[in-house]
C-alpha cells in the first residue's frame, strides 16, 4: 500500500493555515509577530547584519529589503549586501534554521538552529547583532471569494555578540497579490511584510531614528 502524500498532522497545518486566510480578508497582507527572549532587553550596540539563511531568492530579497528599511528608519548601521559577501563565502548559504520541516507551514523548534555556524559568522561580520531571516518555502494558500494567493512564510532570529546569543525571534507570514510576483522586490506586499518586520525590529530594541539623542 503506498504511503499517503500528506499525513494527518501536515493535512490539519494545511487546513489552520486556509482558515486563518480565509477570516482575515484581504487588505492585511502581512502578520508579524516579534518577540524578545528576554524582557529587560538592552541594546548594547549599534552594528547590525541582516543575512537569508537559505539560497531561496525571495529570502534573499525579502533580506535585502529588511536591511533598507532599517537603514531610513533606525539609528542601526546596517552591513551592506557587498560587505558581507566580502566577509562571509559563499554567501548566500544554506544555514540549519529554527523549525523541524516545512512543507505547508514551518514546524518551528527555535532551539535547532545551527548556532555554531551563526557565532562564526557573526564573528567574520564583526556585528554586534545579526539577524537571519528564513523562508524555506514559498506557497499558495490564502483564499479571498476568487482565488487562491501565495504566501511567504517566515522565520527569523536575532543574536547579540558575544557567542551569538539569541536576543528575538520572528514569527510572520507576508500574502503576495500573484504567484509571479513572489520574490519581487517591487511587491508592495512584499515591501510591506519586509517594513513591518523592520519597525518592530527597531521598536523592541528602542533603535528607532527618533530617540537620537
Amino acid at each position: 500500500m503506498k504511503k499517503p502524500i500528506l499525513n494527518m498532522r501536515q493535512i490539519l497545518m494545511l487546513i489552520g493555515v486556509l482558515v486563518l486566510f480565509a477570516s482575515s480578508g484581504c487588505a492585511n497582507h502581512t502578520k508579524v509577530d516579534f518577540k524578545l527572549t528576554n524582557g529587560d532587553f538592552k541594546s548594547k550596540g549599534k552594528s547590525i547584519a541582516i543575512i537569508s539563511g537559505t539560497k531561496v531568492p525571495e529570502n534573499l530579497v525579502l533580506a535585502s529589503l529588511v536591511a533598507d528599511s532599517l537603514r531610513k528608519n533606525s539609528r542601526f548601521q546596517v552591513s551592506t549586501t557587498a560587505q558581507i559577501s566580502k566577509a562571509v563565502e559563499p554567501y548566500p548559504r544554506k544555514i540549519k534554521g529554527p523549525y523541524k520541516s516545512a512543507y505547508f507551514d514551518i514546524d518551528k523548534s527555535w532551539d535547532m538552529g545551527d548556532k555554531e555556524k551563526i557565532a562564526e559568522i557573526q564573528r567574520a561580520l564583526g556585528v554586534d547583532y545579526l539577524y537571519v531571516i528564513w523562508t524555506p518555502i514559498a506557497m499558495s494558500n490564502r483564499s479571498d471569494r476568487h482565488s487562491i494567493l501565495p504566501s511567504v512564510p517566515v522565520v527569523a532570529q536575532l543574536f547579540e555578540q558575544p557567542a551569538a546569543k539569541e536576543v528575538a525571534r520572528t514569527d510572520a507570514v507576508i500574502a503576495i497579490d500573484s504567484d509571479d510576483r513572489i520574490g519581487d522586490e517591487k511587491n508592495p506586499a512584499f515591501r510591506e511584510g519586509a517594513n513591518e518586520i523592520s519597525r518592530q525590529l527597531v521598536e523592541a530594541t528602542n533603535m528607532a531614528v527618533a530617540d537620537k539623542r
